[in-house]
């Protein structure tokens, strides 16, 4: 049974639909990376090959930084290697990573990778998503709903669990979950899952809240980021008869999620920002 999904802009109940955001600012929107400004740095993408993930991949390599692009399919990554290694100053890596099936094993043998490769992992970037099938909460098969939890948000946990002793190391060090508030009818098992992430990530911020540097800044900020609607595939599969021209493309939408990763509000974590 397929449900017809509404778009949250449609709806009235502005409280139900923005838990908890904080709307972006204008020098947020508009921030771009600076030359060279990533450079040396280490910046784990999941989702690489996504709408989402391919403009920040795009945008971090050519800002000097060594891109880690993960995500399901070998050669959506094959394709996007070969574009962020003619674009970038540093050579890429890519990491097949199942993360509807991945349990502890895979995430312990990348953040292994990570260490031995690199050593340094400076900011991860979580865009992965499974949109799942449009459908009421009692009609969801049992096997969507798994897979559909273990990409948006056990994912999410096991990465933060096994990368954050190298990500902790650097100065930079962030870590950044896509948000998508969806808590009206037939967004299934996305729209529980998307909920359950932000919880997560004021969770994990609160508990980070004493872990300051000489400053009194967090050593590790802990955000997350709901751009809103994207001209994306997974928009589409969401909308099919939505045209082109009523949304925005990712890389327009960028600003914050770059904000985030260059850490230009140093206090700035547990915060769940909002492209309004």
């Amino acid at each position: 049974m397929l449900g017809v999904i509404v778009d949250s802009k449609t709806t009235t109940d502005t409280a139900m639909q923005n838990p908890n955001y904080t709307a972006c600012q204008h020098a947020q929107k508009s921030y771009t990376l600076p030359p060279g400004c990533l450079d040396s740095k280490v910046i784990l993408i999941t989702g690489a090959t996504g709408g989402l993930g391919t403009a920040l991949s795009k945008a971090c390599a050519e800002a000097g930084a060594t891109v880690v692009l993960a995500s399901r399919k070998l050669k959506k990554l094959e394709k996007l290697y070969d574009v962020i290694k003619g674009i970038g100053q540093r050579e890429p890596a890519m990491i097949t990573l199942e993360q509807d099936k991945a349990g502890p094993s895979e995430y312990i043998e990348l953040a292994d990778m990570l260490q031995s490769e690199f050593g340094a992992l400076d900011a991860m970037v979580h865009t992965a998503a499974d949109l799942g099938t449009p459908t009421p909460q009692m009609a969801i098969e049992h096997a969507e709903w798994t897979r559909v939890m273990n990409v948006n948000l056990t994912s999410a946990r096991l990465l933060s669990l096994y990368c954050l002793p190298l990500l902790s190391q650097s100065s930079l060090a962030s870590i950044t979950y896509l948000l998508d508030c969806k808590t009206t009818a037939y967004w299934g098992g996305y729209g529980v899952s998307k909920q359950a992430l932000q919880a997560f990530m004021h969770m994990l911020a609160d508990e980070h809240e004493g872990k300051r540097d000489a400053d009194g800044n967090p050593i590790l900020a802990i955000n997350g980021y709901d751009p809103g609607a994207m001209r994306t595939p997974l928009r589409r599969r969401a909308f099919p008869g939505e045209l082109e021209a009523e949304t925005m493309p990712p890389d327009v939408k960028m600003g914050p999620l770059l904000a985030l990763i260059m850490r230009q509000q140093r206090m700035l974590t547990g915060t769940a920002l909002q492209w309004q």
